[in-house]
Formats: C-alpha cells, structure tokens, sequence
C-alpha cells in the first residue's frame, strides 16, 4: 500500500458531514409525519368508510415508509464505510507490525538505543522472547525426562520369571 492509494481511498469515502446533514434533515421530517400519521391513523379508523380519510391514512404511511426506507439507506452506507475504513486499518496495523519487526531488527544489528523508553522497550521484548524459549524448552525437558524414564523402566524393569522351566512341573 501506497501513501497515494491511502489518500485516493480517503479522498473517495464521503465525508461525515454528508451522513450528519442527511440524518439532520430526516430527524426534522419525522416529527410531522409522525403526527399526520397519527392524526390520519385516529381518523381512518374511527371512519373506516370515507376515501378522503384512507387516502391520508396511506399517503401518511407511504411517507413514514419513505423515511424508514431513507434511515436504512443511510445506516447501511455508514456501516459499509466504517467496514471499508476497518479493513484499512486492519491492513495497516499488519503493515505497521512488520515494519516495527524489521526496525527493531535493524536496530539491534546496529546496537542503537536512542533513548532510555525505547532501550526499556527493548529489553521487555527481548525477555519475552527469552521467556518464551525458556518455556517452551522446560516442557521439553519435561517430556524427554518422562519419556527416558519410561525407557529405563522398561529395559531394566523386574525381569518376568518364566514357569514354562524344562524338569520343572507346572503348579495347578
């Protein structure tokens, strides 16, 4: 990844204003749809039988779907973006470790510390590296110990006494 293709895809994202502005504006909108629809929905149903009043009843309720429709819209476009950006950064993050992997390489060919916060960081990774080994190398002492006791007690156990003995009859 590119310094340009990072700005190209944040140049392409909409900017947050865009998403504000279009909630501001459906939030402003709401509360008199909401009252047409309630009014239309108290009316409609105390008049089931008069046209004028259905037709407010389902031009109230197309409106309130309208803006429901419009709400998902814009929750979905933010959500695809905050994915967009997450995948970034994730790919970032990858980029950043590998590049923090290979400084601290180069450093410590090159026996640099510049300050006492980054020797000290240095020296905590290091004894995790070092504690890691360790570990890992105490368990497989651990399990070569009890494997070669195994193999000892296996060859020099107690010998099995056999009774099939020649001129010795067997015991019933």
């Amino acid at each position: 990844m590119t310094l340009k293709a990072d700005e190209d895809f944040i140049d392409n994202l909409p900017p947050a204003a865009q998403f504000t502005e279009s909630l501001e504006t459906l939030q402003q909108q709401l509360p008199s749809i909401l009252a047409d629809f309630q009014k239309a929905f108290i009316l409609y149903n105390t008049t089931p039988g008069s046209q004028e009043y259905q037709q407010n009843f389902e031009n109230s309720k197309t409106h309130l779907n309208n803006i429901n429709s419009q709400l998902f819209t814009l929750s979905n476009n933010v959500q695809s973006n905050l994915d967009q950006i997450n995948t970034k950064l994730f790919a970032l993050d990858v980029l950043i470790k590998q590049e923090r992997e290979k400084n601290k390489k180069l450093k410590r060919e090159l026996g640099i510390v510049e300050h006492k916060k980054n020797a000290a960081f240095e020296m905590i990774t290091d004894y995790k590296e070092i504690y890691q080994s360790k570990y890992l190398r105490n368990w497989a002492l651990f399990f070569s110990i009890l494997f070669s006791i195994g193999i000892i007690t296996k060859i020099y156990g107690k010998p099995k006494i056999s009774t099939n003995l020649p001129g010795v009859p067997k015991a019933n």
